[in-house]
């Protein structure tokens, strides 16, 4: 080795990446070991990119080294690898499966390699591909096989490709189930390739036999997961306050954050004493600030599952509650766990767990259809008449009022918005949107595009398919702070609420800017968030009682101006009872008082 490679080799060791790379290029330029010297530039430009990855994020600088590195060295596995979950963290996983692909090229073997290129396929919705990499990784990593066969028997489309595919893809994954019951995995860290069944509850069917088994199967391939804490055993109800913890990884400017808020600041802390749980740090944005600034104390959980198992355990607490389980992994797998005495979720995302550790579901009895227990896992607990499950501070559209031109939609006659996340437009709607245009001409159908995982293009594919008429009808706008998003809310003539899974904040917002929301309620809580909210103002209205008078409600409200203006009174008259209403406060005061004293009895579910 020459001398400046040598030197090279210590600089970059070192951390002082420009400094090597001009040593290899110095070797390169005199014709000195050059195979050698591009191979080593390479490190240095990889390294200064993960430099600037640790230090910057997702940033240009970061994926700039990491393509500069493989134009010296196409063979950098570990470059294209970064790249690629660079690529996968955008939400870009079809661009990032040709940099996995090749960075396995080079290391067949490599479980890091493997896993990135079966995520980047699920994201990607290229399910039969994961399918095959998931078995794959199985075989790869035995050690965590039962995670990877999991991930694989859950496998769903984000976008609903058809009416038929919820109960296509039950039966698919009731049958791997049941094959995966027959046989024993190993799953060291779930975390390593979580699984969710996050898609499925977005598809109007009942989902409790599945999640069941899902966490079953969990618990028997990893029985750690189902640890109690050591106070447990010995827990008696407090005399003073009970040691309240509110988590979630969402207590910032985040729907979570929003509906968590206000119960953070209002429960009363002479029965109470709330420590606010994060999953990760605060982000320092408004909500997170005012969050944690009411609570009587605020952890950090570390990011490992182990860790964080034991930092809550050591905590003590006696009612845990999760404000949302299944919309990430760590709040899952910790819920798999006997971490306090009472342990409660709610409608963060409002499906059940199927965990046996989760006691109780906190619902509202003007949300939840006749025999809605046998919904649940958990206790289904009903708070009387509560039309938000939340203290929700009054949304207000500040400064001037934006026009239609301010986003790209001056031409549009009506404007019919359905401001949900595109993985809510399930093909139910397809039929509404379509009926809509065809009685009003001069109709339009805005969306939002969020830009995230390739799913406007999937949407746009089943539009097309199911008519053309509607599809040329329809209209993306793109994602957008909140101020600007109240903005285009308050230039709605209707909001149209998704059916199967409603809208919650995005309705909240829209009445308390006197947008009227039409909504279709359905078979389960998550699509009767309209319908409790329009009962508690006494106003049903806008209610709508099937497919066909959920159309005529809309088309009626945006060319009938004298009811648009009623129903728009009537919102403004009722609406308070939504916001900052400590009904909501005291009803769950209540309800957690009773878990303890069901606790303390001994008393079941």
């Amino acid at each position: 080795m020459n001398r400046y490679l040598a030197e090279a080799q210590r600089l970059l060791l070192s951390g002082e990446f420009t400094a090597a790379a001009e040593q290899c290029r110095k070797s390169i330029a005199m014709g000195l070991d050059a195979a050698a010297a591009r191979g080593l530039l390479a490190d240095c430009h990889f390294n200064f990119g993960v430099h600037h990855n640790r230090t910057g994020g997702l940033s240009d600088q970061a994926e700039a080294q990491f393509r500069r590195a493989l134009e010296i060295d196409p063979r950098h596995a570990d470059a294209a690898n970064n790249l690629g979950a660079m690529l996968l963290l955008k939400g870009q996983g079809e661009l990032a499966l040709p940099h996995f692909r090749a960075a396995l090229a080079q290391a067949p073997s490599d479980v890091r390699y493997a896993a990135n290129l079966a995520r980047a396929l699920v994201q990607a919705d290229r399910l039969d591909e994961a399918s095959a990499a998931l078995a794959a990784l199985a075989k790869l990593d035995p050690a965590n096989a039962g995670a990877y066969l999991l991930c694989e028997a859950m496998l769903v489309s984000d976008i609903t490709p058809d009416a038929g595919y919820p109960e296509r893809v039950r039966e698919s994954i009731r049958g791997k189930l049941a094959l995966l019951e027959t046989q024993a995995h190993a799953i060291l860290d779930p975390l390593v390739f979580p699984t969710t069944y996050f898609p499925l509850s977005y598809h109007g069917a009942g989902n409790l036999d599945i999640v069941r088994r899902l966490a079953a199967l969990h618990l028997r391939w990893n029985p750690a997961l189902a640890y109690e804490a050591p106070h447990i055993r010995e827990w008696k109800r407090p005399k003073g306050r009970a040691r309240l913890a509110i988590a979630s990884r969402f207590l910032r400017d985040h729907s979570i954050g929003n509906t968590s808020r206000g119960l953070v600041e209002r429960l009363d802390r002479s029965r109470f004493e709330v420590t606010v749980v994060r999953f990760e740090p605060s982000r320092g944005d408004e909500t997170s600030r005012a969050i944690d600034a009411a609570a009587d104390a605020v952890i950090t959980l570390p990011p490992q599952l182990n860790a964080a198992r034991a930092e809550l355990a050591a905590q003590a607490f006696d009612i845990l509650y999760y404000q949302d389980v299944g919309m990430e992994p760590l709040s899952y797998y910790l819920a798999l766990s006997r971490l306090a005495p009472v342990q409660v979720t709610s409608f963060g995302h409002p499906d059940t767990t199927g965990i046996p550790n989760v006691d109780h579901y906190v619902s509202s009895s003007l949300y939840e259809p006749p025999g809605a227990q046998d919904n649940y896992s958990e206790h289904l607990v009903a708070l009387p008449d509560v039309g938000t499950l939340a203290y929700y501070y009054t949304p207000k559209l500040t400064g001037p009022r934006p026009t239609r031109d301010d986003y790209g939609l001056g031409d549009v006659q009506r404007l019919y918005l359905c401001p949900q996340t595109l993985f809510k437009v399930q093909p139910q709607m397809d039929a509404l949107f379509d009926a809509i245009v065809e009685r009003d001409s001069q109709a339009t159908i805005v969306l939002i595009d969020a830009g995230h995982r390739g799913l406007r293009p999937a949407l746009e594919r089943r539009f097309r398919a199911h008519s053309n008429r509607m599809a040329n009808r329809v209209r993306f706008v793109p994602a957008m702070p909140f101020a600007r998003y109240l903005g285009l809310v308050a230039n709605a003539d209707v909001i149209l609420d998704t059916v199967h899974f409603n809208g919650y904040n995005t309705t909240l917002e829209a009445l308390a800017l006197g947008v009227p929301v039409v909504t279709l309620p359905r078979a389960f809580q998550r699509g009767r968030h309209g319908l409790g909210m329009y009962e508690a103002m006494g106003f049903r209205d806008l209610v709508a009682v099937d497919e066909a008078d959920y159309v005529a409600k809309a088309v009626r409200i945006v060319t009938d101006p004298a009811y648009r203006t009623h129903c728009v009174e009537r919102i403004a008259a009722t609406r308070a009872v939504l916001f900052e209403n400590d009904h909501f406060i005291r009803t769950t005061e209540a309800a957690l008082e009773a878990m303890l004293a069901e606790r303390s009895q001994g008393t079941p579910h």
